[in-house]
């Protein structure tokens, strides 16, 4: 009985001196080294009746986690299966009702993909399960569906409910992009490996329909050096032939060929796009990406793997074939024309709308884009809630309420607030809370029960 009591007695002096730390650290931001003590490694606000938090300009519904990390703050939300699916931003909601049900299992698929193989090793630093980047899935929480047409992708939602596609008895690798042009890729001939009999080709009947049926960028052999140099990879300075060598179809990776002063140069595909999207724009802010025939530019400097190569050695070259190689500028231009917008790989969302203006059914949609795969009941596969990862490596984070929510440290109820904006700091040892000057908590936990104030 004496060590029962001791051990409630503990667990209420670790309790209150939670409790003090937040209150101390909210009320006086100046002096938070009480905060820093207790060691408070995380914060969870917990949204009550409806009300939503808003991290770096984005709502959501569910747990939102701040948790100390040696390189900074995380934040994570808990929510639910379909409040995570509600959340996803991936098409248009005005689409066709069955391209949006095909999207739904889709998006639930690869979630329930990502779970069969293990948490990522972010995912396992910070706490999360997936993503909410294009690196795993776009997913933008509660404002996806306040909008007019947010019922129609709730409805798709709950029409589909539990529902995901399965390739010998797990999960399937259901990618998806936003456009495939006329014809989606098989996945060994993107990124390499093993095919996977669901990840092959087939004709997408997009034409006239998607926005990216045929893009041209135009650059300088000179931007195009740079571009690649910046990346550690070097061409030489007279360029003397630019073409793509391409397998046959099904039988492995593409390769862009640039023939130089220097010799032979081979740059897989998935290389050329990623080094023109992550230098291009930096080293040629006006040029990329280009300009559409709109007026407006591409969304991305390089938009697909699907592309074709026109070397224009230039006029210099042309008219001075006796000059020294060294003494010539760098000359001559290169232009790229594809098709699409993404990977290619699996279904295209813009062939989905396609086929769900002519009336096809989500079931064929997704037969179509996935090797005949159809859908099934996948409860077993997928959890009934989600850790999402918002961000991480903070050494600030803002985070605000529209209504009341609950707060936790470590774990602790500390005691309910009404809407108003926080902020947390990284420190040495834990996580420092700066609340509102008026912040004053409607309830108190000061042990498991409230206490009302």
């Amino acid at each position: 009985m004496v060590t029962a009591t001791w051990q409630a007695l503990e667990m209420l002096k670790a309790r209150l001196a939670t409790i003090a730390a937040v209150v101390v650290a909210m009320l006086l931001p100046a002096a938070p080294a009480l905060a820093q003590a207790t060691e408070i490694e995380r914060i969870d606000l917990v949204p009550l009746d409806g009300a939503e938090l808003t991290f770096d300009g984005r709502t959501y519904g569910g747990t939102l986690s701040i948790a100390w990390q040696r390189n900074g703050l995380s934040v994570v939300e808990a929510v639910s299966l379909d409040g995570y699916l509600a959340g996803i931003r991936e098409v248009p909601l005005s689409w066709p009702e069955e391209t949006l049900k095909a999207q739904a299992v889709a998006a639930r698929t690869y979630l329930a993909w990502t779970l069969t193989r293990g948490r990522s090793s972010d995912g396992q630093r910070y706490d999360f399960d997936i993503c909410a980047t294009t690196q795993c899935q776009v997913y933008a929480g509660t404002g996806v569906v306040q909008g007019p047409d947010g019922g129609r992708w709730l409805d798709a939602i709950a029409a589909t409910s539990r529902e995901i596609l399965v390739y010998e008895g797990s999960p399937a690798q259901t990618l998806y992009s936003s456009s495939a042009g006329s014809r989606t890729r098989a996945n060994q001939d993107i990124w390499g490996g093993d095919p996977k009999p669901y990840l092959q080709p087939v004709d997408s009947p997009e034409a006239s329909v998607t926005p990216y049926e045929r893009w041209e960028i135009t650059v300088d052999v000179e931007a195009m050096r740079r571009i690649f140099a910046r990346a550690g990879v070097a061409i030489g300075s007279d360029v003397r032939a630019v073409f793509v060598e391409r397998p046959p179809e099904g039988a492995g990776t593409s390769q862009l060929v640039i023939e130089s002063d220097t010799g032979r140069t081979a740059i897989s595909a998935t290389s050329v796009r990623h080094r023109f999207n992550q230098y291009g724009p930096l080293l040629y802010p006006g040029l990329l990406p280009a300009t559409r025939p709109s007026g407006t530019r591409w969304p991305q400097a390089f938009l697909s793997y699907t592309f074709d190569v026109e070397f224009d050695p230039g006029i210099a070259a042309r008219r001075t074939p006796l000059l020294p190689t060294e003494d010539l500028p760098s000359s001559g231009t290169v232009t790229f024309t594809g098709e699409g917008w993404g990977h290619g790989i699996g279904m295209s969302q813009w062939g989905a709308k396609a086929f769900g203006d002519e009336g096809a059914s989500y079931g064929e949609i997704l037969g179509h884009y996935y090797g005949g795969l159809g859908p099934v009941d996948g409860a077993a596969a997928v959890p009934d809630a989600v850790r999402v990862g918002l961000g991480w490596g903070r050494g600030e984070v803002a985070v605000a309420s529209n209504g009341e929510f609950e707060l936790r440290a470590n774990g602790i109820p500390v005691g309910r607030f009404g809407a108003g904006s926080w902020r947390f700091r990284t420190a040495q040892s834990g996580v420092v809370l700066l609340g509102p000057p008026d912040a004053v908590p409607t309830t108190l936990f000061l042990s498991s029960r409230p206490w009302p104030r």
